[in-house]
């Protein structure tokens, strides 16, 4: 069982952690319910737990002293690794506040009591209740948790605290320590009068306390390090999948973890020039056991739970400094099978390394020795602005060519733009992970900042230096990329540069084992990795089949998945109209209106997925909402700029609006278009089959009608996305379409209640060019409330999901 449990309940509280002035009552008797009554309390701090107390004795975890591993990771009584450091407790509860809830999370009563002296007796006004909920919260001297007034159980669950406050409070200094703040949640109690008539705070076992002890929200880490292992030098130390921020109330999951994979994450890089040592305040992750992690030699990727949080080394051969060991060290937990790090706990680690040459039957060290992308690379595929590739998988492609129809030809925009200098070297531009913040960047780890060849390469067909002969014609060159092995998928860009360094055309790389075939004019329901819808209901047109996912997802399906990771596996990137570069899209556990959205992303943001550099760690900033226009070339030089200007509703300047409609075009396949070859972006004809309107023409309701062929509309809310039904003879084949949300003009909106998907229609409304795009809006939004239908008047400078279709039979 998971320990929240036991730390939040009030009979673990009663038992354990509160055993002071204890009372027991055999027969309460309850107070008028809701009426308000005196409850007289008074509150401490509970004492710092020791991981190292809570762990098994050393002599039973396995790998430990030795036997055959790389390193050893061993929890140390935590004095024996702080150096000097003190942790001081605040001298009284600072912005104490106290609110009342009842078992559904109803506001019920509470205030804010300020500072409160420890061990002060406190008359709290309460309401009687029976199965209640109470939230204490001393917030700390500056308010490091904002105010709770007014708020609902559900909004403070949603409440939490920057990391950047967290990490400025110096455990060793009294004032500093006054900030931290402090919480307890008692989950399940009855506000009742006991049998002296004065009322009290009782444990659904009948056992009451006037004591309570509040826990620090911050769990504190210090790890130490020696490496004696000859032929390497340690040169990088990481702290991987850690929770961005400090939860004031945990959600936990159906297992009791927390926080939600869908979190925000992020990786702390340890400054090694200052010492063989590293303490840090780092937010709670419980992630549960694993059983097949049955001795530290079994504490690995494939074994612990997914986000746990984990320390990572790299070090270097000293001769050759491409070849790397990395070791990973997974922190948390009481025993080899725990990964749960919990607040007001001391995690204090020595890892010891010492083993000769590689340690190739240690799975917890990754022997790195990069192998050029073209190596042993002769899988030539046709060219797109898309590939899809399964993980580990290598491939090549002219740079210069296009596929269109089945029929390879010259990408003649990017020939024009090459005469000027033409393309010198590729790289790797961004990539994802395979869980939003968490688990490993899925194109791989480059070798350098200035060496990607690992992962992308150039070479030109003649054997001469693309440096000193650039390319600028088909023929002329390939590129060889391979994507990291193992992964679960995601995505990632590569880019050709000129001279000047700067991007000529990028190429999205779709890591999933997904591949559909682009050729067959039938549906394919099995297996999952080549299903193809054919769209059949209604009296429409004959039309080829449709991938079963938008594009980019890592996963399609035909139901409504029940888990929010799966959910999110059903976001697809997101593009403005005409234009092939992706765009992530949103990534959240809960529903959103509105996420605000600055010109320039620079860190991570609540709500939208995270992209990662070439180095598979650091962020990478991008702008969402950059205010101007561009020309083709300005914008494909600039990837991952969406230009939406302020005074227009056109992403593009005046030179592409005469030839702006047939960007994306369903005759003939463009340069412009984003899908993989063989597959094109889908037309809005192409979606009718999803109405339950035999002969629906393409009309966009005015008020919320059933008008969808959808088989979950009365769950459509819980779902967040609609199934629909497109078989005109089997109505049990379905495809689920995500509401995922959109970019509109600054913001990210509509986060769980809205999926509009981009067709390729695009024609002239009056003086102003707009596209077609299906429109999907849940009963559950309080805008456009179930209006779904084929919306004539997209702008095109908004950025939407898509789907792709066959080109051909």
């Amino acid at each position: 069982m998971n320990r929240l449990g036991c730390m939040l309940t009030v009979t673990a509280l009663l038992m354990g952690l509160t055993s002071c002035e204890e009372r027991f009552s055999e027969s309460v008797p309850a107070a008028g319910e809701g009426n308000p009554v005196e409850v007289s309390l008074s509150f401490g701090f509970a004492d710092e737990e020791d991981g190292y107390a809570l762990s098994v004795p050393a002599d039973t975890r396995a790998g430990e002293d030795g036997e055959g591993g790389a390193f050893s990771a061993r929890l140390l009584p935590a004095a024996k690794t702080r150096t000097g450091e003190v942790i001081s407790a605040p001298d009284q509860l600072y912005n104490l506040e106290i609110r009342q809830y009842d078992s559904k999370g109803g506001y019920k009563n509470g205030k804010a009591y300020g500072n409160v002296l420890l061990g002060q007796h406190l008359e709290v006004t309460l309401s009687a209740l029976t199965d209640c909920q109470l939230v204490i919260v001393a917030r700390g001297n500056g308010g490091a948790i904002a105010a709770l007034d007014g708020k609902s159980l559900e909004q403070v669950q949603k409440m939490d605290v920057s990391s950047s406050v967290i990490n400025a409070i110096d455990p060793s200094n009294s004032e500093d320590m006054k900030k931290m703040p402090y919480v307890l949640h008692l989950e399940h109690v009855n506000v009742v009068t006991g049998t002296d008539g004065k009322a009290v705070i009782q444990s659904p076992e009948g056992s009451y306390d006037t004591r309570l002890l509040l826990k620090r929200l911050a769990a504190r880490l210090t790890v130490s390090w020696n490496y004696n292992v000859s032929g390497y030098e340690l040169k990088q130390l990481l702290l991987q999948s850690v929770p961005l921020n400090y939860a004031v109330i945990p959600t936990p999951d159906s297992e009791g973890n927390y926080p939600s994979i869908l979190d925000q994450f992020h990786t702390v890089e340890i400054d090694m020039n200052k010492g063989s040592s590293y303490s840090c305040w780092i937010p709670a992750n419980v992630r549960g056991e694993s059983p097949a992690a049955n001795s530290d030699l079994q504490r690995t990727k494939a074994n612990a739970p997914k986000g746990s949080s984990f320390l990572n080394f790299v070090a270097v051969n000293a001769t050759d400094p491409k070849k790397k060991l990395d070791y990973r060290v997974y922190i948390g937990g009481k025993t080899s099978s725990d990964f749960s790090l919990n607040n007001n706990t001391e995690y204090s680690y020595v890892v010891n390394f010492g083993h000769t040459g590689i340690p190739t039957n240690d799975k917890r060290v990754t022997y790195i020795d990069p192998v050029p992308a073209s190596e042993n690379n002769e899988n030539f595929v046709p060219t797109a602005n898309c590939f899809m590739v399964a993980p580990g998988t290598g491939f090549c492609f002219d740079p210069l060519a296009y596929q269109s129809g089945g029929a390879e030809t010259t990408n003649e925009t990017l020939k024009g733009w090459c005469q000027g200098g033409g393309i010198v070297r590729v790289k790797l531009l961004w990539q994802t992970k395979e869980d939003g913040d968490i688990g490993e960047p899925v194109m791989g780890i480059v070798t350098s900042e200035n060496d990607h060849t690992n992962i992308v390469d150039l070479k030109r067909t003649d054997g001469t230096d693309p440096v000193s002969y650039p390319v600028k014609d088909k023929g002329e060159a390939r590129v060889y990329c391979r994507v990291a092995p193992g992964t679960t998928g995601g995505s990632g860009v590569i880019a050709a540069y000129d001279n000047n360094g700067k991007i000529l055309w990028s190429w999205h790389v779709w890591v999933t084992d997904y591949h559909p075939d682009a050729t067959g004019n039938v549906d394919v329901q099995k297996p999952s990795t080549k299903r193809k819808l054919k769209f059949t209901y209604g009296s429409h047109p004959e039309q080829r089949p449709m991938m079963d996912r938008d594009l980019g997802a890592m996963a399609g399906y035909a139901k409504a998945p029940t888990l929010d990771v799966e959910k999110f596996k059903a976001h697809g990137f997101q593009y403005q109209w005409g234009r092939k570069d992706p765009y992530p899209s949103s990534y959240s556990n809960r529903p959103i209106i509105t996420v605000k959205l600055p010109q320039k992303i620079t860190e991570p943001i609540v709500g939208i997925m995270s992209l990662y550099q070439p180095d598979g760690v650091t962020f990478l900033p991008f702008n969402p909402s950059y205010n101007g226009q561009a020309s083709y070339r300005t914008a494909y030089q600039n990837p991952l700029t969406a230009y939406k200007p302020t005074t227009s509703q056109y992403w593009f300047t005046s030179e592409v609006t005469n030839s702006i409609s047939g960007a994306w075009s369903a005759t003939v396949k463009t340069v412009h278009d984003p899908c993989p070859a063989g597959w094109r972006v889908a037309k809005a004809e192409e979606y009718y089959s999803l109405f339950s309107d035999k002969d629906y023409s393409g009309t966009l309701p005015s008020y919320s009608t059933n008008n969808m062929n959808m088989s979950n509309y009365n769950t459509q809310g819980d779902d967040k996305g609609f199934v629909l039904r497109y078989d005109k003879t089997d109505q049990s084949k379905v495809t689920y379409f995500r509401l995922c949300g959109y970019y509109a003009d600054g913001e990210f909106v509509q986060i769980g209640y809205f999926d509009f998907i981009w067709c390729c229609n695009c024609a002239k409304i009056g003086n102003t060019y707009q596209a077609r795009h299906l429109q999907l809006v849940s009963t559950s939004s309080s805008q456009r409330r179930g209006i779904n239908g084929i919306n004539n008047g997209g702008t095109l400078s908004a950025m939407l999901p898509l789907r792709c279709i066959q080109e051909r039979d």
